[in-house]
């Protein structure tokens, strides 16, 4: 999270909230392209603030590699799931079928 944006998204989130009160049913068309500009301005700095979205549900690798098959849809976290469940089958003397 950046906080350096957080005053600036502030004021952007009041000036949308004065626009909200101002809304009538003979709001002009060049107003409500106004609030259109104001609201993409209040979501630039929402995104600025917060960062790109996370790509998995870890919280270790929130940017990390997909697995889609992963609970949390991280490659890395379920690539040491996969090694930990190997591992512990080698040690109860489990092995792989030979042909």
């Amino acid at each position: 999270m950046n906080p350096n944006h957080l005053p600036e998204l502030g004021r952007a989130l009041r000036v949308l909230g004065e626009h909200g009160d101002q809304i009538t049913r003979t709001t002009p068309v060049e107003k409500l392209h106004e609030i259109r500009t104001d609201l993409q301005k209040a979501l630039a700095l929402l995104e600025a603030t917060t960062g790109p979205k996370p790509h998995t549900r870890c919280r270790e690798h929130p940017y990390g590699a997909v697995d889609e098959e992963a609970p949390d849809l991280c490659l890395l976290c379920q690539t040491r799931r996969r090694r930990g469940e190997q591992a512990q089958k080698r040690a109860v003397g489990w092995s792989r079928p030979t042909r």
